[in-house]
């Protein structure tokens, strides 16, 4: 089945209708309220290069509110060039500019399923962020989070 323009903006509508109407059937909550506006606010203005001084440092990790640990940030790597293809990149350099980088972290415990962790690192302060598993069943464990956004 082809999805039409037409037919696409009518479910988007229909989407934006329902969660206006239904706000908390769409909310994600939990202890940690991850998802809040003030935390989702920290990423504002965040950039690979803000990561970078804090390669080999340690950040505590903990969900719902129970300490899991700590993560050594192990690599902050540019994904621009590799995620977007030659032709999409000026197409969108005619309106914004996509950034993309990963993190990636190193455990020093038990393996982490993929999740929402909060991060907590003292010049930073504190964080979600979705860590998954780089390759299971490594030892030590390693995590990755991407970010991408639009500048």
């Amino acid at each position: 089945m082809s999805l039409s323009r037409r037919h696409f903006v009518q479910l988007a509508s229909l989407s934006l209708l329902a969660g206006a109407a239904l706000p908390s059937a769409l909310a994600q909550r939990g202890e940690d309220e991850a998802f809040s506006p003030e935390n989702m606010a920290s990423f504002e203005g965040l950039t690979r290069q803000s990561f970078e001084p804090y390669v080999r440092e340690r950040f505590s990790v903990s969900l719902a509110g129970k300490a899991l640990g700590r993560l050594t940030l192990i690599e902050v790597k540019d994904l621009t060039s590799a995620t977007t293809a030659p032709a999409a990149r000026g197409a969108l350099s005619q309106r914004r500019a996509l950034t993309s980088f990963s993190l990636r972290f190193q455990g020093s415990g038990g393996q982490l399923p993929q999740d929402t962790y909060i991060l907590s690192q003292p010049a930073l302060g504190n964080f979600p962020l979705l860590l998954v598993p780089s390759a299971p069943g490594s030892n030590p464990p390693t995590y990755t989070a991407t970010f991408t956004s639009f500048a």
